[in-house]
C-alpha cells in the first residue's frame, strides 16, 4: 500500500494570513473614516458659506412675516404686545441683518430702523446713521451651529493671524440703503449678546473705511475641524466692501496665495 499525505495550512501560515488580512481591513477602515471626516468638514464649510450668502438674499428680498402684535416705536425696539401695529403700517422699516458667530454658535436677526429725520448725508451709510435709530427685532432671532462640531478660528499665519487661533467671535452687519438699494457689509470682533444689541452698538460697526475693523475690511474666517484630521483647513472669505452673496467665498491656502494673500489657516 502506498503512503498518503494530507496537505493543509499550518498554524503559522493561518496566523500570517489572518494578520495580513487584519492589516488590510484596518487600513481600509482608516481610509474610509478619513474620507468621511474630510467630506463632513467640507460640508460644514459649504453650509456656513451658504448661510452667510443667504443673509444678502433676505436683505434684498424682504419678507415681512411678523404678526399683528408687533410694536415698534422711536427707540426701534420691536416688542410683542397686545394691540400692536398691523404688518406694513409700522413706523419702523426692515433695514438688514445682524449675525454673530461665537465659536461654532450662530445667531441671526432682523435689523429694523425708525426714521427720525430726512437730512441728506454724504453717503448711504452716513444717511442711515444720521436719520435712523436702529434696533434688533427680538422676535426674529434664530440660532444654529456649524455642522459636525466645527468652529471659527483666526488664521495661524499671515494677515490676521493670532495665537492661539481659538476661541474666535465675529459680528456681521448687512444693511440695505432705503434710498439707493445698495447693500453694505460691516464686521467687528466685538460680539455682544444679541438681546443687548442697540442702535449705538450697530452704528459703531458702521465704519465706511474699507481698511479697518470695525468697518468693511476683508475677513478670512478659518473653519477649525475641532480635532478631526483633514488634508487642509479651509476658510470662508468676506470680500472687502462686500455688497452681495458673490463677495462670500470658500478659500484654501493655495487659493489665497493665487489671489495675492498670505493668510493661512
Amino acid at each position: 500500500m502506498g503512503t498518503h499525505f494530507k496537505r493543509g495550512f499550518t498554524i503559522i501560515e493561518t496566523m500570517l494570513v489572518l494578520a495580513i488580512t487584519g492589516v488590510l481591513i484596518a487600513g481600509l477602515l482608516i481610509g474610509v473614516g478619513s474620507s468621511v471626516s474630510a467630506q463632513r468638514y467640507k460640508d460644514s464649510v459649504a453650509t456656513f458659506k451658504s448661510l452667510l450668502q443667504d443673509q444678502y438674499s433676505q436683505v434684498t428680498n424682504v419678507s415681512n412675516d411678523r404678526d399683528s402684535n408687533w410694536t415698534c416705536g422711536s427707540t426701534a425696539n420691536p416688542t410683542q404686545s397686545n394691540g400692536g401695529v398691523a404688518p406694513g403700517q409700522s413706523d419702523c422699516v426692515l433695514l438688514g441683518r445682524y449675525i454673530s458667530i461665537v465659536g461654532g454658535s450662530i445667531t441671526q436677526a432682523v435689523v429694523v430702523g425708525f426714521q427720525n429725520s430726512e437730512a441728506a448725508g454724504a453717503s448711504d451709510v452716513a444717511t442711515i446713521k444720521a436719520n435712523y435709530t436702529l434696533g434688533i427685532s427680538t422676535s426674529s432671532i434664530a440660532t444654529s451651529s456649524l455642522e459636525w462640531g466645527a468652529q471659527i478660528a483666526w488664521p495661524a499665519k499671515g494677515t490676521g493671524a493670532k495665537k492661539p487661533t481659538m476661541p474666535r467671535s465675529l459680528a456681521m452687519l448687512i444693511l440695505r440703503s432705503p434710498d439707493s438699494g445698495t447693500s453694505y457689509t460691516f464686521t467687528s470682533d466685538d460680539v455682544n449678546d444679541i438681546t443687548a444689541v442697540n442702535s449705538a452698538t450697530l452704528k459703531t460697526m458702521m465704519v465706511e473705511d474699507t481698511t479697518q475693523v470695525p468697518g468693511q475690511l476683508q475677513r478670512t474666517i478659518c473653519i477649525d475641524p475641532n480635532g478631526v484630521g483633514v488634508p487642509e483647513m479651509l476658510s470662508v472669505y468676506i470680500g472687502q466692501a462686500a455688497d452681495g452673496p458673490g463677495s462670500i467665498e470658500t478659500r484654501s491656502f493655495s487659493t489665497i496665495k493665487n489671489d495675492g494673500g498670505d493668510s493661512q489657516c
